[in-house]
């Protein structure tokens, strides 16, 4: 089949070595956030490594010292009112979750630094998560007046229990790398300087093993998890797009990029 074209991705680095594909979230200036063209990459990449016979392995990781800092809030006002106006700006976070978690290949999430907002999501839809001392993981949706909607509420719980994922998600406090080994969020925590060869040991494993085996049993586990999760996960994009045309949530940008805490009032 076609192998994948890297010159058709703008925002997502593409390398390829003996079966093992790495993309690299590249928006290194605002720590990989994602803005709307990016997100539009990520959602279609997977159609394209699945079509790629070379790839038997993808490791999904960030540009520099951060994963992914979460949305660019710098562009995200301009975008929500152009979503409005096209199609259900739903479709993208759906498509985005949806289209990892049907890969056919497996995929490493490899972090350093911060995987906040949707980029937590996007390395828990990933297949394993492997990350370095000092990163953290934060659905930081209510810091900014919004609910979570990008995943959290599909993956919180079924990694963390369900009293440890509405702490997590109601708080959106930070769960460093450590902790988040300890208690399940991620498969493995090592240090920075051992990152690299770890996960690249890890993902020659699964390139060396049957692919169609591990194909199969990877769609076979996200079938379950999407028919226990669709629900919530459907109802939580709701009432996240409900909440980002709140006085809340203008309050909660304005104070992140002023750089203070946001008194929210509930309106």
């Amino acid at each position: 089949m076609p192998a994948i074209d890297p010159s058709q991705y703008q925002w997502i680095k593409i390398e390829k070595n003996d079966g093992v594909c790495t993309l690299t979230l590249n928006n290194p200036r605002r720590k990989n956030a994602v803005s709307r063209p990016m997100h539009q990459e990520i959602e279609r990449i997977w159609d394209d490594v699945d079509r790629d016979d070379d790839i038997r392995v993808v490791i999904l990781t960030g540009e520099g010292g951060a994963f992914c800092a979460g949305t660019d809030l710098s562009m995200q006002d301009g975008e929500n009112q152009t979503g409005r106006k096209g199609r259900p700006p739903t479709k993208s976070a759906r498509r985005l979750f949806w289209n990892m978690l049907d890969a056919e290949k497996p995929i490493i999430a490899k972090v350093r630094g911060p995987a906040y907002g949707v980029g937590v999501n996007i390395a828990l839809a990933c297949d394993m998560v492997i990350a370095a001392e000092g990163a953290k993981f934060c659905d930081s949706h209510v810091r900014m007046g919004i609910a979570p909607g990008d995943g959290g509420v599909a993956f919180f719980p079924l990694l963390l229990g369900f009293h440890r994922a509405k702490e997590y998600l109601m708080l959106g406090e930070p769960i460093v790398a450590e902790k988040a080994a300890e208690i399940g969020l991620i498969n493995y925590c090592v240090p920075d300087g051992e990152l690299d060869a770890f996960v690249d040991g890890y993902a020659r494993r699964l390139a060396a093993g049957p692919p169609l085996a591990i194909s199969y049993g990877k769609m076979s586990v996200n079938l379950l998890l999407k028919q226990m999760t669709a629900g919530a996960f459907e109802t939580s994009l709701a009432y996240d797009q409900l909440t980002l045309f709140t006085d809340d949530h203008k309050e909660g940008a304005r104070a992140f990029l002023e750089k203070r805490d946001p008194v929210f009032k509930g309106s």
